[in-house]
């Protein structure tokens, strides 16, 4: 027997507790709100949630900080 052992769900939680502040930070400027963050909590699946949402949903806030480019006109040859 070792004589020092962690328990496994203790590093998760201090890992997770360790990245929520990153995280809300990420939500808020994403234009979501912050409390998206505590998802992580979730052994599984919040992860895989917080994950999916920042990856494949896209950024309200990406619009107003990238507007879409106006459209040029066309010349006029003659």
């Amino acid at each position: 027997m070792p004589a020092f052992s962690v328990d496994p769900g203790l590093v998760l939680f201090l890992l997770c507790a360790a990245a929520i502040w990153p995280l809300m930070r990420v939500c808020r400027r994403a234009g979501f709100s912050p409390w998206w963050a505590l998802l992580i909590f979730v052994p599984v699946v919040g992860q895989i949630l917080v994950l999916g949402f920042l990856t494949v949903r896209r950024w309200p806030a990406r619009l107003a900080v990238d507007p879409p480019a106006p459209r040029r006109k066309e010349r006029r040859t003659a």
